[in-house]
């Protein structure tokens, strides 16, 4: 049975399970455009509708042990990440449908039922071959043709860092001033 309710101080408090909940709390996670306490306040307020005026960090430690599906932190650090919910989500999206027939847009699921579904996806997956494929270990390649190969690969797939508002206004305004001294 996955959890519906967070215990803080003797109190339960109804979370939002959805797993459209959980990849927004995300989504603000990984945000470069918010401070730490605007993202935690979000991320209060996603998972419990409200924030409270008291025992904010109680509140924020139940959210992040809900998100991290009761793994500790540790846990979480020790994997190296290798997909992103939002950059993936088109590869999340046909591997649920390939592997569980689960249309992503019509079905509501638990957040841990998501994140174990996720888990499951069999290697024949396209989210699997792309996470195989980020962490391919080049140097068991010695054909140099095979290598770019997947050099190839591994740079279609990558993880691309989030750029806050500030870092996209800048790279378009040094990429005008480029074109504008090329004409």
């Amino acid at each position: 049975m996955y959890p519906t309710v967070a215990r803080i101080k003797d109190k339960e408090y109804e979370l939002n399970t959805s797993f459209k909940t959980g990849l927004k709390c995300f989504d603000v996670i990984d945000d470069p455009d918010i401070t730490d306490q605007e993202r935690s306040l979000a991320i209060i307020y996603l998972l419990f509708g409200f924030i409270p005026n008291e025992d904010i960090d109680l509140f924020l430690d139940r959210a992040k042990k809900f998100l991290q599906c009761g793994e500790t932190t540790e846990e979480q650090i020790e994997k190296e990440k290798d997909m992103d919910f939002i950059q993936d989500e088109k590869y999340i999206v046909a591997s649920f449908m390939s592997d569980y027939k689960i249309d992503l847009s019509k079905e509501e699921l638990h957040w841990w039922q998501f994140i174990n579904l996720i888990q499951g996806l069999t290697k024949d997956s396209v989210l699997s071959n792309v996470r195989e494929i980020r962490n391919y270990d080049l140097s068991e390649i010695n054909d140099p043709k095979d290598k770019q190969k997947v050099i190839k690969a591994k740079e279609q797939v990558a993880l691309k860092k989030r750029k806050s508002q500030k870092e996209a206004q800048d790279d378009l305004l040094f990429e005008n001033l480029i074109k504008g001294k090329e004409e």
